[in-house]
């Protein structure tokens, strides 16, 4: 059986992205793929301004407490005339400090009296100053390539005067379940069947990553419809999903239809749950071919499908979900041959440590633990966990 990470490897050595590349405007960008790095055009800030409503006071030595009031300036006018020391300049947030200003007083740490402005103690050279290029010097890379466009990410661009952005197109994918004794949803059930569970979740999921779907509907145990609709799916789409049909079965005609219709690899993931895994090629499609069972497809998603899809639609690396460590507030008696992903939630104790709490019910077809599981937690294979020791934890989106 192959292990997990040597499968992850496998997955992202043999894969790369090839969409191509569109203008949008920052409108339209949110959630999309950087196709180009992005440097910065202007220094950020763009000039020396006030980080508070207040008043620029001239100070060179830091001993002053009085001040004549020369000047008034706000965001968006030109800054006020150069500061001689013992001046100051009521300015408010944003507004750009005039020359020779040593600090900006807070409003509410001065006083009139007199016509002069007084301050409790001299203030710290540079307070609540925001200075030119203090974060960002021009030419400096802004965002790189892969970056997905968040709504922070669209705010800097917009910062530096972008309008519109190169991206990657998102990635097509058609969703296929497999097996005569699936049920669409909402109709009766024959003896025998089970309501299509994979189908419904494999479709909200990806939509969660950005990726354009098509419901292919469930494929019967039947060679030549199967490779009809893969052949249909494979020319609209540049993924192909699939659950169920991948084991040895005489009625798992999938994994036929794909070999006659272009290439799949099949293995025996030493990962539980989700054994049977593979991929291949229809094609220009990629196609991944997801276990039955809906817990396998929920993990396999997660752990295997996640990386390599984010890599396709042209992410950088980082690929997987994130990771931490954490304690375990559970243990396992018997340890497997296979690298196990258990469904945990974690908090945080009284004494400030993340804790894994395991849920129950971790069969391969018990889905709704997926629905209550904040992360997966990893465990080696021939390993078995001690209450109170150290675990490492996938966090779910």
């Amino acid at each position: 059986m192959l292990d997990y990470h040597a499968a992850l490897a496998q997955l992202l050595d043999s894969h790369k992205c090839s969409q191509t590349v569109e203008i949008l405007p920052l409108s339209a960008a949110a959630n999309r793929i950087l196709a180009e790095p992005l440097s910065a055009r202007y220094p950020s800030p763009m000039f020396d301004n006030s980080a508070m409503d207040g008043y620029a006071v001239c100070d060179p030595e830091g001993r002053l407490n009085t001040f004549a009031v020369v000047s008034r300036t706000q965001a968006g006018e030109a800054p006020a005339a150069a500061l001689q020391a013992g001046e100051t300049v009521r300015i408010f947030t944003g507004a750009p400090v005039p020359a020779g200003a040593t600090a900006v007083v807070m409003q509410e740490n001065a006083e009139f009296s007199d016509g002069l402005l007084h301050i409790g103690k001299p203030t710290e050279a540079g307070a609540n100053i925001r200075y030119r290029a203090e974060e960002i010097e021009a030419g400096q890379m802004l965002l790189p390539q892969g970056t997905r466009l968040s709504a922070a990410a669209l705010g800097l661009a917009a910062s530096q005067g972008y309008a519109e952005l190169p991206v990657f197109k998102p990635l097509k994918a058609t969703v296929f379940s497999s097996g005569n004794e699936l049920a669409e949803p909402g109709k009766p059930l024959s003896d025998g069947h089970i309501y299509d569970a994979n189908r419904y979740q494999l479709l909200a999921w990806l939509a969660a990553q950005g990726i354009e779907t098509a419901d292919g509907g469930i494929l019967p145990d039947d060679l030549a419809a199967t490779e009809t609709a893969l052949a249909d799916a494979a020319r609209r789409s540049d993924i192909i999903i699939t659950s169920g049909g991948a084991s040895v079965g005489e009625a798992d005609w999938l994994k036929q239809a794909v070999e006659n219709l272009g290439t799949l690899a099949v293995h025996t993931l030493a990962v539980k749950p989700g054994k049977p895994f593979g991929w291949g090629h229809i094609g220009a499609a990629n196609v991944f071919v997801l276990p039955g069972n809906p817990v396998a497809a929920f993990v396999t998603a997660q752990i295997l499908l996640l990386p390599v899809l984010a890599k396709l639609s042209g992410k950088a690396a980082p690929y997987a979900l994130p990771q931490i460590t954490a304690r375990a507030a559970f243990s396992t008696r018997k340890a497997i041959k296979r690298r196990e992903f258990l469904r945990v939630t974690y908090r945080t104790s009284d004494d400030g440590a993340t804790m894994a709490e395991l849920l129950p019910n971790q069969g391969s077809a018990m889905l709704a633990t997926c629905t209550a599981a904040t992360a997966l937690c990893e465990i080696p294979a021939g390993e078995t966990v001690s209450e109170g020791g150290r675990v490492l934890l996938h966090l779910l989106p």
